[in-house]
């Protein structure tokens, strides 16, 4: 199936930006049918303004479709701590994206934080 000129199979291992993710998990909630997820009527999900190639464009996109993969996650899982330890790895399209931030970005700041600190002698 085509979405935004590239194929897009619900096989493949691991969908390359939000916005595949999103067109992912559209489609297994509407059990793979593409006509149902243009058809959609559930505006009160975070997810519903960028499940069609059509979706919103601008400079500010690029993070919106992050937050409201946080939002899904969120309301999914119920609290930050079960987003944290969420266990849906292989089954969710959206466990990559689920922090808001890209997982390259996630990995940067986490190591980071964990990185030996210098010592402060008083």
């Amino acid at each position: 199936m085509l979405w935004g000129g590239r194929l897009l199979s619900t096989a493949d291992a691991r969908p390359r930006s939000p916005l595949l993710a999103v067109r992912r998990f559209c489609l297994a909630c509407q059990g793979d049918a593409p006509s149902a997820v243009r058809a959609c009527a559930d505006t009160a999900c975070s997810l519903w303004p960028w499940r069609l190639p059509e979706a919103p464009k601008g400079p500010e996109a690029a993070r919106a479709v992050l937050r409201a993969v946080r939002r899904q996650c969120l309301a999914c899982a119920g609290s930050r701590a079960e987003v944290r330890s969420c266990a849906a790895r292989e089954g969710c399209p959206l466990w990559r994206w689920r922090f808001g931030v890209r997982p390259q970005t996630y990995k940067a700041v986490r190591r980071r934080f964990f990185a030996p600190k210098p010592l402060r002698l008083l």
